[in-house]
């Protein structure tokens, strides 16, 4: 009896160790359970109920967050950007608001029990999470900045256009590739509050880090092109287009079908004016306000989706690594899904009149392609706006030969090189638990043979 119970003990502190490791690397962050009071110590509960639907219009002061477990970051959702904002968590002292971000995570630089927000007045919170340290559940999102310099600008017309129409773009080029994509929305939905929601969770979804730019233009729907024009004043859209292309100044540019794809006004009012910017950004005496802030700007490649000139087909069904295999198309829906209000009427379709497969190179500074399969084929690294020539390596100096120069060392055997910690973390947890069991198979053969 003594022998199984020291066996029992043994096993069992095998995988309360694997648990251990397990929980010591890659554990996922804790969510802390947090009080949230205004000055009046008044719990608004409205804020810690996760559910973006409720929201409070801060009636200025402190909002303070409380938990008895330390958390070391911080997740606040807004309706609408609410304009910069201070704090202190600990010692530090915190901001926020300043790149309009309605999805905000702040890191803070120690854990804490407690932080004093001091939130704009007016401003419409909908949620606020805190987290212990860890790795961070996927739904919370870490926005950079809108890029300094694009390879890649998107400008569908409004939000879940960019999965229907230009298909596996996003999760091809930023999220397999890497490449720096900027989605800029022609319209904005701060009208429909749960729209601006689901842009940035299907952005998110599909590998975006670069926060959206959302126009001053109000949605609208057009029949046709004349009633668009009706809508939005020409000049402001084109000096808007403008200062997109100037701004992050892409190698390559995708636009919307001329005919509205669905025969949309306002998608067709998006491609014309985009057109004409077009022939625009690269000339400092047209629209000089943006010339002067940003520089200018001639795309090198545009392409629109079902331009029939020059086509190319996009190959959305090959698998990404970086989404488990998924392939671009998969994505693209897997993005569109995060649009719920819009899944009556709409899908993302690889096929038939809307197939998001199909572009056109509308036009091009460095010649047409020739496989076309690929928006960045024929670009070579000094075609990008930020290229960098490499500086010439320096030569060494010749020295005169001696006879008296002692003769060179042989190279010493480098060592092998250890495998990553998390392989060697990894490998540990496995081994324990084949040991455990092992063990435990022994003790149940051995309780068997007791009943024989």
């Amino acid at each position: 009896m003594k022998s199984r119970n020291k066996w029992l003990a043994l096993t069992a502190a095998l995988l309360m160790a694997t648990m251990g490791w397990s929980a010591a690397w890659g554990e996922e962050a804790p969510q802390a359970a947090c009080t949230l009071t205004d000055d009046q110590g008044t719990v608004q509960w409205m804020l810690g109920d996760g559910n973006r639907t409720t929201k409070l219009q801060w009636p200025g002061g402190t909002l303070r967050v409380e938990s008895e477990t330390p958390f070391s970051s911080l997740y606040l959702i807004w309706d609408q950007p609410p304009g910069e904002w201070t704090g202190q968590a600990g010692t530090e002292m915190i901001s926020g608001g300043k790149n309009g971000f309605i999805h905000e995570y702040l890191s803070l630089a120690a854990p804490v029990t407690q932080a004093l927000l001091e939130l704009p007045e007016g401003a419409l919170c909908c949620d606020v999470y805190a987290f212990g340290e860890g790795e961070l559940p996927d739904w919370v999102q870490q926005w950079q900045p809108p890029l300094e310099d694009a390879d890649l600008l998107l400008l569908p017309t409004h939000a879940d256009d960019e999965h229907l129409f230009f298909g596996g773009a996003m999760p091809y080029y930023a999220g397999e590739l890497g490449k720096k994509v900027q989605v800029a929305y022609f319209t904005n939905h701060w009208a429909e509050p749960y729209r601006p929601h689901e842009l940035l969770n299907g952005l998110w979804t599909v590998g975006v880090r670069a926060y959206p730019i959302m126009s001053d233009f109000v949605d609208q729907y057009a029949g046709s092109m004349d009633e668009a024009r009706t809508l939005y004043d020409q000049e402001t859209a084109i000096a808007w287009q403008v200062e997109q292309l100037r701004r992050f100044k892409p190698e390559v540019v995708v636009g919307h079908d001329v005919n509205g794809e669905y025969g949309h006004g306002v998608h067709m009012y998006n491609a014309y004016t985009l057109q004409q910017a077009l022939e625009l950004s690269g000339d400092p005496e047209q629209y000089p306000e943006s010339a002067e802030k940003w520089g200018v700007w001639d795309v090198p490649k545009t392409y629109l989706h079902l331009y029939p000139e020059n086509p190319v087909v996009m190959d959305w069904n090959r698998p990404l690594e970086v989404f488990e295999g998924k392939t671009a198309v998969e994505m693209a829906r897997l993005g569109f899904e995060k649009h719920v209000s819009q899944q009556t009427f709409f899908q993302v379709e690889d096929y038939g009149p809307y197939d998001c497969r199909l572009f056109g190179l509308y036009r091009s500074t460095i010649g047409s392609d020739e496989a076309g399969n690929d928006f960045f084929e024929g670009l070579e690294a000094e075609d990008y706006s930020d290229y960098q020539p490499p500086e010439p390596e320096p030569q060494p100096e010749e020295q005169p030969a001696s006879s008296s120069s002692p003769p060179e060392p042989e190279p010493s055997q480098q060592p092998e090189e250890l495998p990553a910690k998390g392989n060697v973390l990894n490998w540990a947890v496995s081994a324990a638990a084949l040991l455990a069991a092992a063990l435990l198979v022994v003790l149940s053969r051995k309780k068997r043979g007791r009943r024989k």
